[in-house]
């Protein structure tokens, strides 16, 4: 059985405290805009002077909200002030014998992300923070859009017409775990036990 190493991008930024769930909420609809290959419905969301498109679907808004509830709470037990998160991107494969078929998932893309969270008390210093922010998001926005067009050679082909052909998982490393030690359990565990969209 040959093993599988699905393609990783990394993406860091650092954020002003009060700007924490709208930066990452833009982060993940931007890489779940670009990925999920289904009729979706785009709407806009604005971050700072950035618009960006988004899925306008109540089941994303809900998970998405989710992890970044999860996400914030992790960041705030961090003496580091610092997060990870991950999206994980399926295929579904089925294996055919005799009189029986299995079916796996196996991962094919993860967007490793890591947040630093910066909390400035003077106005000063968080006004420097928001527009060095806003410039890092445009220009991490822009490099997600330049990534997702320029590498598609290891999508696996669409095979089906029904939703989204590839489910995804979004992840938040335990106190525990590393990235590495993260992405390999969530490759090692059965798909049947993840939530798997």
């Amino acid at each position: 059985m040959t093993h599988y190493q699905p393609v990783m991008f990394p993406v860091e930024l650092t954020v002003e405290r009060s700007y924490l769930k709208d930066a990452l909420r833009a982060i993940l609809h931007t890489v779940l805009f670009h990925r999920v290959f289904a009729n979706i419905k785009p709407r806009d969301m604005d971050i700072l002077d950035l618009t960006i498109p988004i899925i306008d679907d109540p089941e994303v808004d809900k998970l998405v909200d989710e992890k970044i509830t999860a996400f914030v709470k992790v960041v705030d037990a961090n003496p580091q002030s610092k997060g990870q998160i991950g999206i994980m991107f399926y295929e579904k494969r089925t294996k055919r014998a005799w009189f029986t078929s299995t079916s796996s998932e196996v991962c094919w893309e993860q967007w490793a992300i890591t947040i630093n969270v910066v909390t400035n008390i003077n106005d000063k210093d968080k006004q420097r923070s928001i527009k060095n922010m806003e410039k890092a998001l445009s220009s991490l926005f822009l490099s997600i859009l330049r990534t997702v067009n320029e590498r598609k050679d290891h999508i696996p082909p669409i095979t089906t017409s029904d939703g989204n052909p590839f489910p995804y998982q979004i992840v938040i490393p335990t106190a525990s775990d590393t990235w590495g030690s993260m992405f390999k359990r969530m490759l090692d565990t059965s798909a049947s036990s993840s939530p798997i969209i």
